[in-house]
């Protein structure tokens, strides 16, 4: 990949920070403002509708008003039994009511452009009353709402607005009194019919009063301020059907297959706008549910202006932007160059320096980057070198202090402000353990944290320094501003409490302490750290996680102690196989040691090796040695110097003597199985030089194992019984062959003839040639 040089760089990246900022505002802008006019737009229509909808129940509320007027009227309420056309004309009385009731529709309509018409509809007459003239039911032809009228009626189902439909202007004869229509003149009309039924409430007839409002009124009010301008507003059924509209083919045809009516019918929301194509064209619909006859107000406002002006105004941006831009890649270089010039005197001047080396075709920052990358690597270098140095002259200066060697010049004596000087010894509990759960350099380093949390610990009340020592020691050597050693010891006891809570976190074990004498004199501290050395003995009678100081020792003259009586229980019921009582006298035994608190360490050492030194003894009485029980790898005393707590030898001497009981008690018939085998190949091979350790590993058994077992189940030497087999043989050839003496004794394993005379002598009493000169007489 080609390397750019480093103004490259700074001007794509500057060039990049301004770029990026702008197509994102200029994209973001364009979004805002599309998104901003089309919810303006579609609340702006939504608001239209809500006054369209306003409109429509005014005219609903005077079209009502209108029809309780007319039922209200005194001429209706007395036009009761004029159930007749024929009878009634010819009653000039009944005659003028009727006019008067044509008269005040026709009033009514007049007065009110918007209507087309007025019907008085009685159910038991044969004529209607219009607002145009008086017809027999027989020559009514507009008669479509009659039957929706009497469907209502016969449900008994309120009916109020009827569906649009096509309505014809009548125009009654001059003569009212023929009975037929004359001449008629019509238009053709879309008519909203309001059904106003007439009840008891308000007259004695039964009908309905209709009143027919033109479609076309309605329109043009509820689009009143939207006509060639912003959209149109029309009213559909719930069903799809057109009920107003500016577009006179959708009035009373169903419009639900159309896809955004379709969406308006199926929405769950009251309110709410599409963006939609109709015909090709974008129009933003709105929609609002109203509760007129389940009337759906329907607003279609073309987006063409919209997006004509949101086009204008997104060039105006990406105008702006491009300008921006320019300017923007302008001062990118402007600045790169400036940043640059100083970056690149800097590198020549580094690569003219000797000791830095930063050859590569790389741009100016990997090259500075390369140079800083050198000089910190020779500053670690130099520091761990300085540091390691350090380190290591700080150990040495405390290893020869605590060895002994020490001057008043020496240059390290500033470690140590104070004139006394004390010496501790933080040794790992259960060592083996943690030797075999950590590698050697994690033995190290847990030492060294453990060394380092002792030297924070610590120097919060005592200033001290320390070193790791082999194995399990750590040693602390500090400085006290006094040789109160109980004071001292105070302070440390709290000290090394607090510690012992911290190394629990850095192993899983516990430490102990020992704490020597105090001194006043840098030379004295290698006897405070020899005293410590001998205070950390104690712990194999403290036990773990201990503090051991002087004061815990016995000054006092102390006699060799041997608990006799307790090794006579210990060894008694081992013999006699009693478990229990043995865990209770060891119990007892080391108790008891415990508890003498004049015994010094030496002696307690001695009496756990007498003890083993006379389980051993009593284990050869029995002909039973210790690796028969334990196997041939186990050395008692090795294992014995690894523990390091009484508390610990107490219970590992319980494992050995109980394993001494399970060895002595182990099934007669497995001895009888070892006999069987053992007599077995004696029997086979007494006549060679039989060899006991061969017959030992023969049967698998230990020599001493087979030399018990044998004696046991025999009550015989086995040495004897071998040489008894061998004579009682050499016996038998005297007797009975001629073979000489000297080849009885090679058939019979001996290597040579005084070996066999001298023990033929001793199993019979008279030589071999004597024994057969007796039998050879007695014959």
């Amino acid at each position: 990949m080609k390397n750019y040089t480093l103004i490259v760089k700074l001007f794509i990246a500057l060039s990049l920070f301004i770029i990026i900022p702008v197509i994102i505002v200029a994209t973001l802008s364009s979004y805002s403002i599309m998104n901003y006019s089309e919810t303006e737009i579609s609340n702006s229509g939504i608001s239209k509708l809500k006054v369209s909808k306003s409109i429509t129940e005014l005219l609903a509320n005077t079209v009502q008003k209108d029809a309780l007027r007319i039922s209200l009227d005194s001429n209706l309420t007395n036009y009761y039994d004029y159930t007749n056309f024929e009878a009634n004309s010819k009653n000039k009385e009944e005659l003028f009511i009727m006019y008067q009731i044509q008269s005040m529709l026709a009033g009514v309509v007049n007065t009110n452009d918007r209507y087309h018409s007025v019907y008085l509809y009685l159910d038991n007459s044969n004529y209607v009353i219009t607002s145009e003239d008086v017809c027999l039911k027989d020559n009514f032809d507009d008669i479509e709402w009659v039957k929706s009228y009497k469907a209502s009626k016969y449900s008994n189902e309120p009916i109020s607005w009827l569906n649009p439909r096509l309505a014809n202007q009548r125009r009654l004869n001059s003569s009212v009194n023929e009975t037929n229509t004359g001449n008629v003149s019509t238009s053709s009309n879309y008519v909203l019919s309001y059904i106003y039924p007439l009840t008891p409430y308000t007259t004695n007839l039964s009908g309905a009063i209709v009143v027919n409002v033109y479609e076309d009124s309605l329109s043009k009010l509820i689009n009143s301020n939207n006509l060639n301008s912003e959209g149109c507003i029309s009213i559909i059924n719930s069903k799809g059907l057109g009920v107003t509209d500016i577009d006179k083919t959708l009035v009373g045809s169903n419009i639900s297959s159309k896809d955004y009516i379709k969406s308006v019918l199926t929405s769950n929301k009251q309110e709410g706008s599409i963006i939609t194509k109709i015909n090709n064209k974008k129009y933003l619909v709105t929609y609002l549910k109203s509760d007129i006859k389940d009337w759906i107000f329907v607003g279609t406002f073309s987006l063409d202006n919209l997006t004509n002006t949101f086009t204008s105004i997104r060039m105006l941006i990406i105008y702006i932007s491009l300008i921006l831009l320019v300017v923007g890649i302008f001062l990118s270089y402007f600045i790169s160059r400036k940043l640059y010039n100083p970056v690149k005197k800097l590198v020549n001047d580094i690569k003219n320096r000797k000791g830095i080396d930063i050859i590569g075709n790389e741009n100016e920052v990997a090259l500075l980057s390369k140079a800083f990358d050198s000089l910190m690597k020779q500053e670690d270098q130099l520091f761990n070198t300085i540091e390691k140095n350090t380190r290591h002259l700080r150990e040495n200066y405390l290893l020869g202090l605590l060895k002994g060697r020490s001057s008043e010049a020496d240059e390290h004596q500033e470690m140590f402000h104070n004139q006394y000087f004390i010496c501790a010894i933080i040794s790992i509990d259960r060592f083996n353990e943690f030797v075999s759960n950590f590698s050697s350099d994690h033995q190290y380093y847990l030492k060294t944290a453990i060394l380092n949390t002792s030297e924070d610990v610590i120097s919060e009340s005592i200033p001290c320094s320390g070193l790791v020592m082999e194995k399990d020691k750590i040693v602390l050597i500090m400085n006290p501003d006094t040789s109160d050693y109980t004071k001292t010891i105070f302070v440390l006891k709290q000290r090394f409490a607090l510690l012992q809570k911290e190394v629990s976190k850095v192993i899983d074990s516990s430490v102990t302490f020992s704490v020597g004498n105090v001194y006043n004199s840098l030379t004295d501290v290698k006897t405070s750290y020899f005293d410590a050395q001998n205070l950390l003995k104690l712990r194999f009678m403290r036990g773990h996680g201990t503090i051991i100081t002087n004061e815990d020792t016995y000054t006092g003259n102390s006699k060799y102690y041997y608990p006799f009586t307790f090794e006579k229980q210990i060894l008694n019921y081992v013999d006699a196989g009693s478990k229990e009582a043995l865990i209770s006298s060891l119990s007892d035994f080391f108790t008891d040691i415990k508890e003498n608190k004049k015994l010094a360490y030496d002696n307690v050492i001695l009496i756990i090796n007498q003890l083993l030194g006379s389980t051993i003894k009593y284990l050869l009485n029995l002909n039973i040695s210790v690796s028969d029980i334990f196997g041939n790898d186990f050395n008692i005393y090795n294992q014995l110097t690894e523990i390091e707590t009484l508390d610990d030898v107490s219970l590992w001497l319980a494992k050995i003597y109980l394993r001494i009981i399970e060895f002595c008690q182990k099934p007669k018939a497995d001895n009888k199985e070892h006999i069987t085998n053992i007599m077995n190949y004696i029997h086979k091979n007494y006549k060679k030089d039989i060899d006991i350790n061969m017959l030992a590993e023969h049967v698998g058994l230990s020599y001493s194992h087979v030399r018990k077992i044998f004696n046991d189940e025999t009550g015989e030497n086995i040495v004897n019984y071998i040489n008894n087999l061998r004579i009682e043989e050499a016996q038998r050839l005297l007797r009975q062959t001629d073979m000489n003496v000297n080849e009885i004794a090679l058939s019979l394993g001996y290597n040579n003839n005084q070996s066999f005379n001298r023990f033929f002598k001793k199993y019979v009493g008279i030589t071999p040639g004597e024994y057969r000169n007796i039998k050879v007489k007695a014959i």
